[in-house]
């Protein structure tokens, strides 16, 4: 049996990774009034990514949606396709945060930094939501 905090949870969680979906979707796509919300600097600046960032970041957003729809149908191995969701989003975030030359700060502030770290959090959090269900027994 579920417990009573399963639907919120997860209907959040499907909130946030349909969200990411449709930012990872907006941009690769350069979708013109999406982009024209940000800054010229970012927009090249993410537009400069390379492919091996761009891959990272579409196993973490793709694999997020899969994970929460397979813990919403119940599926036992949701988390470990969240696990492998929150390990992509911490990479990007420390490559962007940490390693990337110019740092993201660069371009976005420290609003940037903290938007990466909230980035990648999430994911963690959804990934430790969906161990704790699968560890007790509730997910098949």
């Amino acid at each position: 049996m579920r417990p009573w905090h399963f639907w919120p949870a997860a209907l959040a969680s499907l909130v946030w990774t349909l969200a990411a979906a449709a930012d990872y979707l907006l941009t690769e796509l350069r979708i013109p009034a999406y982009l024209d919300l940000f800054s010229s600097d970012l927009v090249a600046y993410v537009a400069g990514f390379p492919a091996w960032l761009v891959a990272v970041w579409g196993v973490g957003v793709w694999a997020g949606l899969a994970g929460v729809l397979m813990m919403i149908w119940n599926m036992r191995s949701s988390a470990l396709v969240l696990a492998v969701a929150a390990a992509a989003q911490v990479v990007l975030a420390i490559w962007l945060i940490v390693l990337a030359e110019p740092p993201l700060r660069y371009v976005a502030g420290v609003a940037g930094d903290a938007i990466m770290v909230v980035a990648a959090l999430v994911p963690v959090l959804i990934w430790l939501y969906a161990r704790a269900l699968h560890v007790r027994g509730v997910l098949a």
